[in-house]
C-alpha cells in the first residue's frame, strides 16, 4: 500500500511565511495519520494546468482562490474537473472573509454548472482556523470507509515485505514454508542461542518484539477473510471471519496504521542486526 499522498498545490506566492505554514499544517496532518505528503508546487496557473495532463497520480489538489492572474482558483477547479472528473478532491482557500467568498461563488454559479463543485471545499484562512479547516477537508478526502480496506491491504503488504526479508535471512526459498514457520525457524536457529548473552533490558525488548511480531502474523492471517460492520459507538469496522475478536475500527485507523509502520520498522531493524 502506498504511504505517500501526492498533492498538486497552486499558489502564486510560494515564498511567504503563510504558504510555508500551510504546507507544514498539511504535512503534519498527514504525518499524524501515518502518511507522507509529497507536494508539487506551481505558482503559475498555466504551469499547473499543464501538469494536469501528466501521467503522475495526484490524490488531491490545493489552490489559492485569489491568484495573481485573470484566472481564479475556481477556474483551476474547472480545469481539474475537465481532466479528472470528480475522482480527486479539491481544496480552495482565500484570504477574503466569508461574505466576499460567498459573493464570489454566487457570481460563478450564475454562469457555471453546479456540479463543478462536487467533491471540493472552499474556506477562508482569515479566521485563524486554517488548521481545523485543512484537517476537516483531509479527513473527508481520505474517506474513512475505504481506508478500512486500504489498511487491511497494508497489513498484507507490510508483512509480505517482512516475510521476504526473513526468507533472505534464512536463505529459505521453499514456497511450502509458511510465514509462521519461517518466524519459528528464525527464532529457533538464529536467535535463541544468543539470547543468553543479552542484558536483562535487551532480553525484555527481545521478548516484547517476538511477542508483538507473532501477534502481527496472526492478525495478518486473520485479516485475509473479513466482514464489514458498523457500531454506533465507534463507527464502521472490519473483523476477521475466523476470529471476530480481531478487528479494525474506523475510530482507530490512525493508531493502527502508525503502530503497524512502527512495528514493521522495528522488525526490519531487528533482522538487520549483526550479532545473530
Amino acid at each position: 500500500m502506498r504511504q505517500e499522498i501526492n498533492i498538486l498545490w497552486l499558489e502564486d506566492d510560494l515564498t511567504t511565511d503563510a504558504h510555508s505554514n500551510r504546507k507544514e499544517i498539511v504535512e503534519d496532518i498527514l504525518g499524524n495519520k501515518g502518511y507522507e505528503a509529497k507536494i508539487v508546487e506551481f505558482k503559475a496557473f498555466e504551469d499547473a494546468r499543464k501538469e494536469l495532463v501528466s501521467v503522475k497520480r495526484y490524490d488531491f489538489f490545493i489552490s489559492d482562490f485569489n491568484l495573481d492572474s485573470p484566472e481564479t482558483g475556481l477556474n483551476y477547479l474547472e480545469e481539474i474537473r475537465d481532466r479528472n472528473g470528480f475522482k480527486q478532491f479539491v481544496i480552495l482557500y482565500s484570504n477574503n472573509n466569508y461574505d466576499t467568498i460567498k459573493s464570489d461563488v454566487i457570481d460563478v454559479l450564475k454562469h457555471k454548472k453546479l456540479d463543478i463543485f462536487s467533491n471540493f471545499t472552499f474556506f477562508s484562512v482569515s479566521d485563524a482556523l486554517e488548521e481545523q479547516h485543512f484537517e476537516h477537508a483531509i479527513n473527508v478526502i481520505l474517506c474513512r470507509w475505504d481506508e478500512l480496506n486500504a489498511l487491511r491491504g497494508r497489513f498484507m503488504c507490510e508483512n509480505a515485505e517482512i516475510e521476504h526479508l526473513l526468507r533472505e535471512k534464512l536463505n529459505d526459498n521453499n514456497p511450502d514454508h509458511s510465514y509462521r514457520k519461517l518466524f519459528e525457524d528464525f527464532f529457533r536457529e538464529k536467535v535463541r542461542t544468543n539470547r543468553t548473552n543479552l542484558s536483562p533490558r535487551n532480553k525484555r525488548d527481545y521478548d516484547k518484539l517476538k511477542s508483538e511480531w507473532s501477534a502481527l502474523i496472526d492478525k495478518r492471517n486473520s485479516l485475509a477473510h473479513v466482514e464489514e460492520g458498523f457500531s454506533e459507538q465507534e463507527g464502521y469496522y472490519i473483523c476477521s471471519l475466523n476470529d471476530p475478536e480481531i478487528r479494525i475500527m474506523e475510530s482507530s485507523l490512525d493508531k493502527e496504521r502508525c503502530e503497524l509502520l512502527s512495528l514493521k520498522n522495528r522488525i526490519i531493524e531487528f533482522l538487520g542486526k549483526t550479532y545473530y
